[in-house]
């Protein structure tokens, strides 16, 4: 049956058995004992979206949503993106941002591709004046590789920017500072298939209060929306909220992702070193791109028998080696975009077995029940 086959976000009953098993044995650890609920945003819902606003940096606002898609269209209805409307989208990409821009009845429009990474090229658009008559542009940050959202920033500080970091937790710009801290608006992915992974869910943060409000009043709960502070609920949208569940699993893998981060980078780095003396050539920067993820510009074909003896540090492993699922808009005439696609470029991800994981969380449980973590000294009023 095509739903037993195999596909790049399946994941085994036993792995998801065993991730849902030690979430709720940390939650329990925190012995918050808090209502976890989607009408009201509390409990491990409350957990998640501390996890992804301290990641982010001061100020920042989070709200879980069931995936990033969700995230991506929520954003541009906040921007307030309509019916006949612009909004740039990068001209190779996965289909999701596009897709949130029709769903809205507004127009993508393709800006160029950096000839190296493809992703959008900034600097390019903004010499050939692309983003003038623009109502948003989408910053897709793929394969791990992260946009110069700050630069689009500066030179277009009146555009309304969302970031689609579903690949990037954990990366960080050219300038140093986090993915999602420089847009008006950012979308995370915690699917199956992202590192880190609860399955399926999403994320939208922003730096802003109102706009905050604004995506509680498209998504959530009416009794959400008053503790929110909108004094005027809505209450005839098409609520879009997270499962408990799923929050569970993603507050957990951040977690989980924060105490392997370092090891993540370290073996990273060994490989970009043996893939570069090889004669390939890698894209990622392993201090700043997202951990435990390498691209390389290359086919599969070419980078799986070099990864064959590579032995990493620390009881990590290679987890996935696949050319990155990416597609030139419909139309476009982007030679850089089309070359990019055509030479394809192969994403490595590192993993760390289930027993390291495991011991690594066991060391965080033990320093965070002793410590307790910000959103459980804010519930227990300590």
């Amino acid at each position: 049956m095509l739903a037993d086959q195999a596909h790049l976000a399946a994941v085994a009953d036993r792995d998801f058995i065993e991730d849902l098993s030690a979430a709720l044995n940390w939650w329990a650890a925190q012995h918050t004992w808090r209502v976890s609920s989607s009408h009201t945003g509390g409990g491990v819902i409350a957990a998640f979206e501390s996890a992804v606003a301290s990641h982010i940096g001061p100020g920042a606002h989070a709200l879980a949503l069931p995936s990033a898609t969700a995230a991506l269209r929520t954003a541009l209805e906040i921007a307030g993106v309509g019916r006949g409307d612009k909004v740039g989208v990068p001209a190779l990409d996965w289909t999701a941002a596009s897709a949130a821009v029709r769903a809205l009845g507004a127009r993508a429009v393709p800006l160029p591709a950096d000839p190296d990474t493809g992703l959008l090229d900034v600097a390019q658009s903004i010499r050939e004046d692309s983003t003038r008559d623009l109502a948003a542009v989408i910053l897709v940050h793929l394969h791990g590789l992260t946009g110069d959202a700050p630069a689009l920033r500066r030179a277009r500080p009146q555009l309304f920017i969302v970031e689609d970091a579903a690949q990037a937790w954990g990366a960080r710009y050219p300038d140093g500072r986090p993915v999602g801290s420089a847009a008006d608006a950012c979308a995370f992915s915690f699917g199956a298939a992202k590192s880190p992974s609860a399955g399926e869910l999403g994320c939208l943060v922003t730096g802003s209060a109102a706009r905050y409000r604004h995506a509680v009043a498209r998504t959530q709960h009416p009794t959400r929306q008053l503790l929110a502070g909108i004094g005027s609920p809505c209450d005839d949208r098409l609520m879009t909220r997270a499962a408990p569940a799923a929050a569970l699993l993603g507050a957990f893998a951040i977690q989980r992702h924060a105490a392997l981060t370092p090891a993540l980078r370290r073996a990273a780095q060994q490989m970009v070193v043996s893939l570069r003396e090889a004669g390939l050539t890698v894209l990622t920067d392993p201090t700043r791109h997202a951990p435990g993820v390498v691209a390389v510009r290359a086919s599969p074909a070419e980078v799986r028998p070099l990864l064959f003896s590579e032995r990493l540090p620390g009881g990590l492993a290679i987890d996935s080696v696949d050319k990155a699922d990416v597609r030139l808009y419909p139309g476009c005439e982007d030679k850089a975009a089309r070359a990019i696609q055509e030479e394809g470029i192969t994403v490595v991800t590192i993993a760390a077995s289930r027993d390291q994981y495991g011991s690594a969380m066991e060391r965080r449980i033990a320093g965070t029940t002793a410590a307790r973590d910000p959103v459980t000294r804010r519930e227990e009023g300590s």
